[in-house]
């Protein structure tokens, strides 16, 4: 057998370093492909709906106040026996950031009835005018009265009601139906400011 000469190996040594490197192209070109792919089937699928989930740029704000007019004194009303007749002066308040689709923004309505109760006792009910949020208006106001009639309230609340309108601290459920089938829930200090509502969204 023949000895190899030193030009044989140098060639060999140059061979396999090209191959290596050509290995290495090879590999992150396909890299570069599979990303390409992933990427290009990420933009295509974006303009859906992602299953369900409601794209949340642009969608209006809600947010509730709700002041007591009688019925419901802490002392004179909550802490006797026999039923309660509750009246709440209710305003709802729309708001569209920039950009948002106002005009399709509507709250109200003589069919719509807005539910006030506390801690699950349902309080009064009532139905407001209709406003629909123009685009270059970007806000608007719904007032209603609620009232209720013969209101049975466990003594429990009773109490728990009065301790917490006497320290201004009494919070209020209110919820109004809204188109679809969404309801929208706000819980507002009595005579506070507007507070914030979220919009939970139809179960079917």
């Amino acid at each position: 057998m023949g000895s190899r000469s030193p030009r044989d190996d140098g060639r060999r040594e140059v061979a396999r370093a090209a191959g290596v490197a050509a290995a290495l192209i090879a590999a992150s070109l396909f890299c570069l492909f599979i990303a390409l792919v992933l990427q290009s089937t990420s933009t295509s699928g974006g303009g859906g709906d992602g299953g369900g989930v409601r794209e949340e740029c642009g969608r209006a704000a809600y947010s509730a106040a709700v002041t007591v007019l009688s019925g419901l004194h802490p002392s004179n009303d909550l802490l006797h026996i026999g039923t309660l007749f509750p009246v709440f002066n209710l305003t709802v308040h729309v708001e569209v950031p920039p950009g948002g689709k106002a005009g399709g923004v509507c709250l109200g309505g003589h069919s719509v009835a807005a539910v006030v109760s506390y801690g699950g006792a349902v309080l009064g009910e009532g139905s407001g005018g209709r406003v629909c949020v123009e685009p270059q208006q970007q806000e608007g106001d719904v007032a209603a009265t609620a009232w209720g009639r013969d209101v049975w309230m466990p003594w429990v609340l009773r109490r728990r009601l009065a301790q917490e309108m006497k320290r201004g601290e009494a919070e209020l459920e209110v919820a109004v139906p809204m188109r679809g089938g969404d309801v929208l829930v706000c819980k507002a200090k009595i005579g506070g400011d507007l507070s914030p509502c979220t919009l939970e969204e139809a179960s079917n």
